[in-house]
C-alpha cells in the first residue's frame, strides 16, 4: 500500500512541477523516445516522461545508456504527445524511478490533470492547435467521456 501512495505522490509532483517549469523531460536516442512495457496491461507500451532532467538522466542506464535527457514545452507535451499517445493507445509513465516503477496513466487523464493544475495556479497556456486552453479542456473531457462509453459497451 505504501508503494501506491509513493507512486501517487510522485505523480502529483510530476503534474505540479511541469506546470511550474513549463517543461517535460524524456529520454531520447536520435528520434526514439524511451518506452517500457506496461506492468499492468499486456501488449501496451508506456512512454516515459519526467518532471526534472535529473530524474530522466537517472534512468539512462542499461538499454537506455545511449539515451540523453531532452525537454519539450508543456504545450507540445499536451497537444502533440498526450493527444497523439491517446490516439495510438499508449500509456504515459510519469516520473518513473530507475527501477522502472511508477504510475501508468491514460495520456488524456494526465493532460486533464495538468489543465486543472494550470487553472488552480491561474496560468493560461497559449496553444497552437486549439483556440484556447478552455477548448483544449473541453476536447479532453469529450474524448474521455467517449472513450469511457466505448469501454462499457
Amino acid at each position: 500500500m505504501q508503494k501506491a501512495a509513493s507512486t501517487e505522490k510522485s505523480y502529483q509532483e510530476f503534474i505540479e512541477s511541469i506546470v511550474d517549469t513549463n517543461k517535460v523531460w524524456g529520454l531520447t536516442n536520435n528520434d526514439t523516445w524511451a518506452t517500457s512495457s506496461s506492468g499492468e496491461y499486456e501488449d501496451i507500451e508506456v512512454i516515459l516522461f519526467w518532471s526534472e532532467q535529473e530524474y530522466a538522466t537517472a534512468c539512462a542506464e542499461d538499454d537506455w545508456s545511449s539515451y540523453k535527457a531532452e525537454s519539450i514545452s508543456l504545450v507540445e507535451f499536451l497537444e502533440n504527445w498526450c493527444v497523439g499517445m491517446f490516439g495510438d493507445e499508449l500509456l504515459l509513465g510519469a516520473n518513473w524511478s530507475p527501477d522502472l516503477t511508477g504510475k501508468e496513466e491514460e495520456p488524456l487523464v494526465v493532460a486533464l490533470d495538468v489543465v486543472n493544475q494550470l487553472k488552480q495556479k491561474g496560468i493560461t497556456l497559449e496553444f497552437t492547435q486549439y483556440d484556447s486552453q478552455e477548448e483544449f479542456e473541453e476536447q479532453l473531457i469529450e474524448a474521455l467521456e467517449d472513450d469511457g462509453d466505448s469501454e462499457d459497451a
